[in-house]
């Protein structure tokens, strides 16, 4: 009998359903946890230090809608090419390319003398940033059954409010003294270090890897460390029987009865960002605009991304317990109730921190939400391609909400009415996640 007959085949997503998990699983979720909080320390800090960065520039603040919306033009095409660049050339390895990509351009934007430098460096950092979620998402939940894949895009979605957290508490702490560029140095150079780690202690997709036979030494390797008795059975793994799909195509998520599913999640991903990113680019400046001082602003982002946190922890159990849809229509409708709230409200610092974090758990786990939809919805073979698109369709949303918070500021809006529209975009996501609760098929 030859060794190959010798050999027992088994897929390695059936062993890893059937597995408890192991130190190498943990290992992986908890690295993309730590890229995805720089992903939110990069992506939040802008928001931070827009006041100070105006001042010291000479630049009115009411311009700086162009330099957030640049970060996220960036964050899309970055989502849409290197995002999908992962179902080609494997996550890790995108996933890297990112975190150099946003790690090198955050550090040069310390170096800005100019509104253009601003607006340029933005771009090419959010590229960076863009190209690193679904990647991190994709490689993160293949390597837990598929009884926990909600967990870790929950885990990852929490991580990310808790990196911008990180950056407001810093930020509060070191800005008058260090200064605003020493922030974009140290947002630069976190990425950069835990890249060299990323490259030695991460290791591949398991379940990606299997899909070419040519990477079989390396599965066998890997899947030795999840299931120590595959040595002495003389296992051999293969991947999912394909899905006869492409590597990658933006067609394929339109195919097998995908195209009303994508459509859905697009449209709640548009109105989503929408007012995310106009929440944590503006809030600051809005704020002191009723003149409050800059420390309320940081303040209110900071315990906006506190309740993002508890949220995004909590998304992946309330997912299990009871429908998605279910639980992003009330999170929505959540949220723009406390819109209303806060339009009506005293300015007052306490009122600002608990309806601000009110705001953060409900918005911010909707997000982590999407994320969790986003990788369970699409197979292996197209999963970057579809996390990437979604993520990159929906910040067309990000780019117009800094925008319409600078039209609105320019036209004389006061800060109430701005908290007030911002509830607009929050129904409208509700009211898209309720038409795909009556759309939405098994793929």
């Amino acid at each position: 009998m030859s060794q190959l007959q010798a050999e027992r085949t088994f897929r390695v997503d059936a062993v890893i359903d059937a597995q408890p998990v192991c130190a190498l699983q943990i290992r992986v979720v908890a690295l993309c946890c730590l890229a995805a909080a720089l992903n939110g320390f990069d992506g939040q800090i802008i928001g931070f230090l827009a006041p100070t960065i105006a001042t010291d520039l000479k630049v009115d603040i009411r311009a700086f809608g162009l330099v957030f919306s640049a970060g996220f033009v960036g964050l899309m095409l970055g989502a849409m090419s290197v995002g999908s660049f992962g179902d080609r050339v494997g996550r890790k390895r995108a996933l890297l390319f990112s975190m150099l990509i946003f790690g090198v351009f955050a550090m040069l934007t310390g170096l800005a003398q100019s509104f253009n430098d601003l607006v340029l460096l933005r771009f090419l950092t959010g590229v960076g940033l863009g190209g690193s979620l679904p990647n991190l998402a994709a490689l993160a939940t293949e390597y837990v059954p598929d009884r926990l894949r909600r967990i870790p895009a929950s885990l990852i979605g929490a991580a990310i409010p808790t990196g911008a957290m990180s950056a407001g508490v810093i930020a509060a702490a070191t800005l008058q003294s260090w200064g605003w560029r020493s922030m974009f140095y140290l947002g630069g150079m976190l990425p950069l270090t835990l890249a060299a780690v990323l490259y030695f202690a991460l290791p591949e997709s398991v379940r990606y890897l299997a899909l070419n036979p040519s990477h079989r030494a390396t599965v066998q390797a890997i899947m030795a460390r999840i299931w120590p008795q595959a040595a002495t059975l003389k296992a051999h793994f293969t991947g999912s029987p394909p899905n006869s799909v492409t590597e990658g195509s933006i067609l394929d998520l339109f195919r097998a009865s995908r195209g009303t599913i994508t459509a859905s999640l697009w449209i709640i991903n548009i109105m989503s960002f929408m007012v995310l990113y106009f929440i944590i680019s503006w809030m600051p400046a809005l704020l002191e605009a009723v003149k409050l001082p800059a420390r309320v602003g940081i303040m209110a982002i900071t315990t906006f991304s506190l309740g993002g946190i508890v949220g995004s922890v909590a998304e992946g159990p309330l997912m299990n317990r009871f429908s998605a849809e279910l639980v992003l229509f009330v999170e929505y409708s959540l949220f723009a109730a406390l819109t209303g709230v806060l339009a009506i409200s005293p300015m007052h610092p306490s009122v600002i921190a608990l309806l601000s974090f009110g705001l953060g758990l409900s918005l911010q786990a909707a997000q982590a939400g999407l994320i969790i939809l986003a990788v369970t919805l699409y197979p292996i073979e197209i999963r970057s391609t579809g996390t990437g698109w979604s993520l990159a369709v929906g910040i067309t949303g990000s780019i117009i909400g800094p925008l319409l918070g600078q039209w609105a500021l320019r036209a004389g809006w006061s800060s109430q009415q701005i908290f007030a529209a911002s509830a607009y975009p929050a129904l409208c996501a509700a009211a898209a996640v309720g038409v795909l609760v009556f759309t939405r098929k098994r793929i």
